[in-house]
């Protein structure tokens, strides 16, 4: 078998990363009460890996909204990101382009992926990978006002590529998601009044 493009390599690494990041917390569900990761579970169904997950960030619906859609700056406080760009924005989507690398542990892989994102402000956000190195790749986000705060409701779907499939795991699923999101929650929890 070639060894993977550029490309594949890219979106693997990212991916791996989001993965790990899931699995990178002490048990899957298991969270400090505190934090922002109230829950994560990760399962494979022998081909997709799919996370549900809710976290929580200590600010207002219009800050988390607007942090989880910043994505010229993504890159600057997610881990793993290295660029994030629109390609073409209308009024209810966005297409994005996005390189980075994924790792965990001593495995790691590059990536590059382009999403077609479906925004509903304040509340939803859905993304669909147009290209990339993964062979599926879906998720959504409810974004709901809780007390003092906001409640991100969170569900992912990824069917790896062979060279991604090979590298991927429950728990690095596990700790890629957990980590990117623990920074999305600094990010907004550094923009909030």
């Amino acid at each position: 078998m070639p060894p993977p493009s550029r490309t594949q390599s890219s979106i693997l690494r990212v991916w791996c990363c989001l993965l790990g990041a899931m699995f990178m917390l002490d048990g899957p569900g298991a969270f400090a009460a505190d934090g922002p990761v109230r829950t994560l579970d990760v399962t494979f169904d022998g081909e997709a890996y799919v996370v549900n997950a809710v976290f929580f960030a200590p600010v207002p619906q219009a800050v988390a909204y607007d942090v989880l859609t910043d994505f010229e700056h993504l890159a600057k406080w997610v881990p793993n990101v290295t660029d994030s760009k629109v390609i073409k924005r209308d009024e209810t989507s966005v297409i994005v382009e996005q390189h980075g690398m994924a790792r965990y542990g001593a495995a790691s892989f590059p990536y590059t992926t382009e999403r077609k994102i479906e925004l509903k402000p304040p509340s939803a956000i859905k993304t669909v990978q147009i290209k990339g190195s993964m062979r599926r790749v879906e998720s959504t986000l409810a974004i709901e006002p809780e007390g003092k705060g906001t409640k991100i409701v969170y569900h992912l779907e990824i069917v790896p590529s062979a060279f991604a499939g090979a590298v991927m795991s429950k728990k690095f699923v596990e700790h890629e998601v957990g980590e990117q999101f623990g920074a999305i929650v600094g990010e907004m929890t550094r923009r909030s009044p």
